[in-house]
């Protein structure tokens, strides 16, 4: 059984940028990297619409708003120094009802606390000459989002991990962990095991099944929700320049049907859409996996979130399966939209956790347990947050654990 320093669960763009972070910070570790799928960046790290977000949606002094501030400079400057495809496009954030306006303006205030830089109101006209063919009664412009591809950037992270001699291992699902007094043990299906001394999980969704494998009993659960898109034919790509977002209900951690230009091929995205799903790793509509949904339904803070949104989720549902309610919906912000414009798109799974009293999680969660670290919840904007959910894991280790470490590179 060979022996590390420190065993990172998960190979999305997390736990790749941990694993960035501890390799740089301490040189001489040696990491092991386990990932349940035969593929790196399998799920929500490659199948995210691509953008780079700002920081205007989080609640001031949250994970979320500190830690997607600062890690938007050092993605950015990852993709400078790896060549990486990436555009700041802007984004415009539209009410299209009066009753949103004081929604607008909030989000509008939040951004500012926030320092978001260079956001402003628009009336109209202004609206159309960032996006002419957009169409509400006032608008959020957000200079600094912007498009990239996640997945590219993990695998250009594995790449330069590989070269500093870490050990990267796919199809490892790991079943059993043991966090004894002074190590970590990990069990996969395959057979496989391996020790550390130190373990930091970073596994999506399966986060809380990894905690509840070594012995913990956090009191929330993971709940799948699927987001289905639709794409904009070649034909009618012209209707979007950049980005549409609607404002979004501060109630719910989803931002709503939005529009989306691809950086790797131009396509525009519509959508995602927020549907429970019966399994955990099968995006496709109907997927099911009995153990997944048993999971859900026999949690109790299910039952409580499903009691107070069910008209939401009902709503959502709906829109899944009857296209011409999708399409109104797209419509409210971009009227010259028809039928004949859209065409099937992907589709994503998004871990969302969930308290026990029903509560859904909002910003990232991460707890600490003997010699492990745990993130058990990381959704959007966790890839654009990435390189800063690194830094802040890898310094928790260093208090938690006493490691000792080189300062933090710019």
């Amino acid at each position: 059984m060979e022996t590390y320093d420190v065993m990172i669960v998960g190979a999305g763009i997390v736990g790749l940028t941990i694993a960035r972070e501890l390799s740089q910070r301490w040189p001489d570790a040696r990491l092991l990297l386990l990932e349940q799928e035969h593929s790196l960046a399998a799920h929500q790290s490659g199948h995210n619409s691509g953008v780079i977000h700002s920081g205007i949606y989080y609640r001031p002094g949250s994970l979320k708003a500190r830690l997607t501030l600062e890690s938007r400079a050092r993605l950015l400057r990852f993709l400078d120094e790896e060549k990486l495809p990436y555009e700041i496009s802007g984004k415009l954030v539209v009410a299209v009802r009066p009753e949103e306006l004081a929604k607008l303006r909030d989000l509008y205030e939040n951004g500012r606390v926030n320092h978001v830089p260079g956001i402003r109101l628009m009336g109209q006209e202004a609206m159309r000459e960032v996006e002419p063919h957009v169409r509400g009664l006032k608008a959020i412009y957000v200079p600094s989002t912007g498009i990239t591809d996640y997945r590219q950037i993990a695998l250009r992270v594995a790449e330069r991990l590989a070269e500093r001699g870490v050990i990267i291992q796919t199809g490892e699902a790991v079943k059993r962990l043991q966090i004894q007094p002074h190590m970590v043990v990990a069990e996969t299906q395959t057979g496989l095991q391996a020790a550390a001394r130190y373990l930091i999980a970073a596994a999506g969704i399966q986060a809380d099944r990894l905690a509840r494998a070594a012995g913990l009993k956090p009191a929330s659960r993971i709940i799948p929700v699927r987001g289905g898109y639709w794409t904009l034919l070649p034909h009618s790509r012209h209707l979007v320049r950049s980005l549409i977002y609607p404002v979004p209900d501060p109630r719910l951690p989803f931002l709503g049907v939005h529009f989306t230009r691809r950086i790797s091929d131009q396509a525009v995205w519509v959508g995602p859409n927020a549907v429970l799903a019966s399994h955990r790793t099968q995006h496709r509509r109907g997927a099911l996996n009995l153990r997944d949904l048993a999971d859900t339904a026999g949690f109790p803070g299910f039952w409580r979130l499903a009691r107070r949104f069910w008209r939401f989720g009902a709503g959502e549902w709906y829109r899944d399966h009857w296209i011409f309610a999708y399409l109104r919906q797209a419509q409210a912000y971009v009227p010259e939209l028809t039928r004949q414009d859209l065409s099937p798109g992907p589709f994503g799974i998004r871990a969302q956790l969930v308290d026990a009293d029903g509560a859904m999680v909002d910003d990232f969660r991460i707890m600490s347990a003997g010699r492990a670290i745990f993130v058990l919840n990381a959704p959007s904007p966790a890839a654009t947050a990435s390189f800063a959910i690194a830094r802040h894991v890898v310094d928790e280790g260093a208090r938690n654990f006493g490691w000792t470490l080189l300062p933090p590179q710019l």
